[in-house]
C-alpha cells in the first residue's frame, strides 16, 4: 500500500516542478531545473512501475495516433493506469475517426479535449500537429510530430543516461544515423544533452546532416556540439570507441524503398560488438548504446543486446516511471 507520507511527499516534488496545465510539444518547454525535477520524480515512481499509485483517478488521457507505435503508445497508457487514471485511444483515426470523413486536425482536437484531461497525440505532419493543437482547451504531449520533434522519447533517453551514470554533464554523445533530418528524437536529444552539459557529436552524411534550425538553437545554449560527416564504417567504429554513449535515433521510415534506402545507408553506422568488447578490455570502461526502436536489420551486431553495453532495453522499464512523472506533473 502507498502511505499517506509517500503521496505527500510526491506531491510536493510535482508542486515544485511548477508544470502544472502546461503542455509538452518541444523538449525546450521544460527548464534545466524542471528536467531535473522529472528525473527526481520518477525516481520515485518507480517502485510503482508494476503496480499502482492512485495519483490521478478520474483524470482520462485520450491518445491519438496517427503513425504506429507499441513504445510510446503502450508507456503512456500504462503509465496513466499506474497512476489511478483512464486512457482513450484510438489509433486508427484516419480510418475509424471523423478525420476520414475529412474532419480537420483542428476541430478533431477541440473536440476531444473537451473529453480529455491530457492528449497525447503522434502526426506525421508537424506543421498541422503543430497548428492543431493550440485548438486544444487541455495540456497536450507530442508522442512524435513529423520529422520535428519527439520529446518523450528524448526525456526517458536522458533520464536513462541519469539513472545509468548518475549525471548527463560531461558525457560524451554520439547522436548517429546516416539521415538526421529526418531523425526528430535526435532533433530532440541533442537539445537535451546540450543543454545539460553533455559533449554532443552529431554523425551523419553530409548529404542529410542535422537541419539548419536545429543547429541554430544548439548555438543558442552554447551547447558544446561537434558534426561529423560521411564516416566508412571502420571511421565510425573509431569514433564510437571514445564516446560514454551511442544513441541511435534511427527514422521515421516506413517498410518499402524507403526503409530499403535506409538500411544500405545505415551500413556505415553499424555498431560492431568487437568494438565495445575491445573498449571495455582494454580500456576498463563501457561504452552505452541505446536505440529508440524499432530498430531495423543491420544497425548494430544483436550480440551487443546482452552484453553491458546494451541500454536500449533497459529504457523501456524508466519509459514507464518518466511518462508517470510528466503526466503527474500536467495534472498536478
Amino acid at each position: 500500500m502507498t502511505s499517506s507520507s509517500e503521496v505527500r511527499t510526491i506531491t510536493k516534488m510535482v508542486q515544485s516542478i511548477g508544470f502544472q496545465q502546461h503542455s509538452l510539444i518541444s523538449i525546450n518547454d521544460l527548464s534545466n531545473e524542471q528536467l531535473y525535477g522529472l528525473f527526481e520524480l520518477a525516481k520515485a515512481l518507480e517502485p510503482w512501475n508494476r503496480s499502482a499509485i492512485n495519483l490521478l483517478f478520474g483524470n482520462l488521457m485520450a491518445a491519438l495516433f496517427f503513425q504506429p507505435s507499441t513504445r510510446t503508445r503502450m508507456s503512456f497508457e500504462t503509465a496513466m493506469s499506474r497512476l489511478g487514471g483512464s486512457v482513450v485511444t484510438e489509433t486508427t483515426p484516419l480510418i475509424s475517426s471523423a478525420i476520414a470523413k475529412e474532419e480537420s486536425l483542428a476541430d478533431m482536437l477541440k473536440v476531444v479535449s473537451k473529453y480529455a484531461n491530457v492528449i497525447v497525440i503522434r502526426h506525421p505532419n508537424s506543421d498541422e500537429a503543430r497548428d492543431g493543437v493550440t485548438y486544444c482547451e487541455c495540456p497536450v504531449i507530442n508522442g512524435g510530430f513529423g520529422d520535428w520533434e519527439h520529446p518523450t522519447q528524448a526525456l526517458l533517453d536522458l533520464y536513462t543516461l541519469w539513472r545509468t551514470c548518475g549525471r548527463v554533464e560531461g558525457i560524451k554523445v554520439v547522436v548517429a544515423s546516416p539521415n538526421l533530418v529526418a531523425a526528430r528524437t535526435g532533433h530532440s536529444m541533442a537539445y537535451g544533452l546540450a543543454r545539460l552539459g553533455a559533449k554532443v557529436l552529431l554523425a551523419s552524411t553530409s548529404q542529410y546532416r542535422t537541419p539548419a534550425e536545429v543547429m541554430a538553437k544548439l548555438s543558442e545554449v552554447k551547447g558544446d556540439v561537434t558534426e561529423v560527416f560521411d564516416l566508412d564504417q571502420d571511421g565510425f567504429n573509431d569514433l564510437v570507441s571514445g564516446v560514454d554513449l551511442i544513441y541511435l535515433p534511427g527514422c521515421s521510415a516506413p517498410k518499402g524503398g524507403e526503409a530499403e534506402s535506409f538500411k544500405k545507408m545505415m551500413d556505415d553506422y553499424y555498431v560492431r560488438y568487437e568494438t565495445l568488447r575491445k573498449v571495455q578490455e582494454q580500456g576498463g570502461r563501457t561504452v552505452y548504446i541505446t536505440h529508440t526502436l524499432p530498430r531495423r536489420p543491420g544497425e548494430m551486431d544483436l550480440r551487443i543486446d546482452k552484453s553491458p553495453s546494451q541500454l536500449y532495453f533497459e529504457a523501456i522499464a524508466y519509459s514507464v516511471s518518466i511518462r508517470m512523472a510528466l503526466l503527474a506533473s500536467i495534472l498536478g
